[in-house]
């Protein structure tokens, strides 16, 4: 598989618990590429040593000449471009890749999100909410009433559609417009330019958190609890602030994470 982090130095041994994880049920060596203004070659070496397999990385730094022209501030730190310009950044012979935020685990096999057909759409996602929630996005992003919202933390891309169909001045000029209402500004991208162009899978089986999980049990009577993650789950998510790694976790998903943890 080709596999895709966005990090920087401070972030790295994340991205490697979530390799690590990812190990465990997808045997054998990936292609995994890291976009990053930091991370260097010597440091990728400093965390291999914690992997089983000998996968090949290869380190894609980004400048602020590479992103000349992009709006950035602290509201849209130059990270958010990275995901939404990957199809620029990576070598053209890759035609698809997944991308997994290194606030990860992986429990389970990859295959059958990886091999989907994609047809012509640019992403495979899956959105965190709907009804009023998901209204209030479309509306406020200027998205039509059909586009997908997405979170960004877990994207199968296509990488050959996207390579005609996103382009830096089309995003450029969306934040300019909508600087004032954007709150997780590369999600809000996608859905208002590309969110006819999605593939949307079951949240709770490819990207779930502790805050879905609490939501989930408010509504139903058949609560999703420790055995049910471990039968139905493939990708465990620590959303927003609350990371497995901080004193202050709340949730039940620790435990998948600190099979882990590089300490």
């Amino acid at each position: 598989m080709n596999i895709l982090f966005t990090t920087n130095n401070n972030y790295l041994v994340h991205v490697f618990e979530t390799i690590r994880s990812l190990e465990t049920d997808n045997p054998g060596n990936h292609q995994i590429y890291i976009i990053s203004n930091d991370v260097k070659d010597e440091d990728i070496t400093k965390y291999k040593k914690f992997l089983m397999y000998e996968h090949h990385f290869e380190v894609i730094n980004i400048t602020d000449e590479d992103l000349k022209g992009a709006p950035i501030s602290k509201r849209y730190p130059r990270v958010i471009y990275y995901r939404l310009f990957a199809a620029q950044l990576l070598p053209e012979s890759i035609d698809k890749i997944l991308y997994l935020d290194p606030d990860i685990i992986v429990k389970g096999n990859l295959d059958e999100l990886y091999q989907m057909e994609m047809y012509d759409n640019l992403f495979v996602g899956s959105s965190n909410i709907k009804g009023f929630l998901l209204r209030f996005n479309q509306v406020k992003n200027g998205a039509r009433k059909n586009y997908q919202y997405i979170n960004t933390g877990v994207l199968l891309m296509n990488l050959k559609e996207m390579r005609k169909v996103i382009k830096s001045t089309d995003i450029y000029t969306f934040i300019k417009n909508k600087k004032y209402v954007l709150t997780l500004p590369d999600q809000d991208i996608i859905n208002a330019l590309y969110g006819n162009r999605i593939i949307t899978v079951d949240a709770l089986k490819y990207n779930l958190s502790d805050r879905a999980i609490t939501l989930y049990n408010l509504k139903h009577r058949k609560k999703i609890d420790m055995h049910w993650v471990k039968e139905n789950t493939i990708i465990i998510h620590y959303l927003g602030r609350n990371k497995p790694w901080k004193d202050n976790y709340r949730g039940i998903l620790k435990p998948f994470y600190d099979q882990y943890r590089i300490h």
